[in-house]
């Protein structure tokens, strides 16, 4: 099988002949190739052929230009973000600091802000120039508004005036929408929904705020993963009935503090897990044989599900050792599924 072959089947739950590899790798290709942070969200033919070398180097079966996108849709919402070239970006100035302010959120042309135009003309590139799919990812309904306000005030706020909260939501919900269709139009074949937030949240908040509102966001792509990063196995345990519900979900992807069996069980195999690897001790700090070894038990602990993926917990790190990466993708190998 090719790897659109291999990753769509996975998403289907049909036969594939070995686990697919969904790495998650962001600036990590930046920076093993030369590239500073920066230029990661300045340049699209840099950044796509930073994300082609990477891809090559490794061999996984889906690629990105960027794992962590919301930067630049805030930015081109109005709010200011800063680029260092040696360090990952941050929200310098938030866009909404008052319930006042939620009147000058708008869907704003993505192509005039350059952070995002990147990242629009760079999936365009990759999918011209890759012979596997293509993802697009953007954080979700929670995380993209806590990123749009402070955390210190919207999490007050989504216990003391909900009404605002949803209305909040529901504007974020616009935004993300039409830059999902961006991507798409670009040639991304694949969402990928960022919830890292959901894991601060109790699991009625995370329902009433973010669960809620993935039903009308799947709607854009054919295939769809849910991210959720962190100790969320309480979220997965109360939640699991409604993540059912959500059409066109195919895959929860989930990280080390989760169970793949005990998730696979919850999810009564209808919607596929990724996972679990630790990105944040074991892929940068590990040897390749500790890495081989936590890929061939997550295998094993998924019981040869179709609908498998080995994955990251969240983002392959910048320092994680390319030896280290490679493990991460080779250790599928032999692993083919009856």
């Amino acid at each position: 099988m090719d790897s659109f072959e291999r990753i769509h089947a996975a998403l289907r739950g049909r036969f594939v002949d070995r686990p697919p590899v969904f790495p998650q790798i962001g600036d990590h290709a930046g920076i093993i190739n030369g590239s500073s942070f920066n230029l990661m969200y300045q340049n699209a033919t840099k950044a796509a052929e930073a994300h082609v070398k990477a891809l090559k180097l490794y061999g996984y079966d889906i690629t990105t230009i960027q794992v962590e996108p919301s930067w630049p849709v805030v930015e081109a919402c109005g709010a200011e973000v800063k680029y260092p070239p040696d360090k990952s970006p941050w929200i310098t100035k938030h866009l909404i600091n008052s319930e006042n302010d939620l009147e000058i959120l708008d869907v704003p042309d993505f192509m005039e802000t350059q952070s995002s135009r990147v990242m629009i003309e760079g999936t365009r590139i990759l999918a011209d120039e890759v012979d596997v799919p293509v993802a697009a990812f953007m954080t979700g309904p929670i995380t993209f508004s806590l990123q749009l306000m402070p955390y210190t005030i919207l999490m007050i706020k989504m216990i003391r005036n909900p009404d605002f909260t949803h209305k909040l939501i529901q504007k974020s919900i616009l935004i993300i929408k039409e830059y999902i269709k961006t991507l798409k139009d670009a040639g991304a074949t694949i969402f990928v929904a960022c919830e890292h937030d959901i894991q601060m949240l109790k699991p009625e908040l995370a329902q009433e705020f973010s669960l809620k509102y993935l039903q009308d966001i799947f709607k854009i792509f054919d295939y769809n993963i849910l991210h959720m990063c962190g100790k969320v196995a309480m979220h997965l345990n109360l939640l699991a009935e409604d993540l059912k519900r959500i059409d066109k979900l195919n895959t929860v992807n989930i990280g080390p503090h989760v169970d793949i069996a005990k998730t696979q069980d919850l999810l009564d195999h209808k919607i596929g897990v990724a996972g679990n690897i630790d990105h944040y001790r074991l892929l940068p700090r590990g040897s390749p044989k500790e890495v081989e070894i936590a890929v061939k038990n997550a295998i094993k602990a998924s019981g040869g599900s179709s609908r498998f993926m080995i994955a990251p917990g969240c983002e392959i790190t910048v320092d994680t050792p390319i030896d280290n990466v490679k493990a991460f993708v080779n250790a599928v190998k032999g692993h083919e599924l009856a």
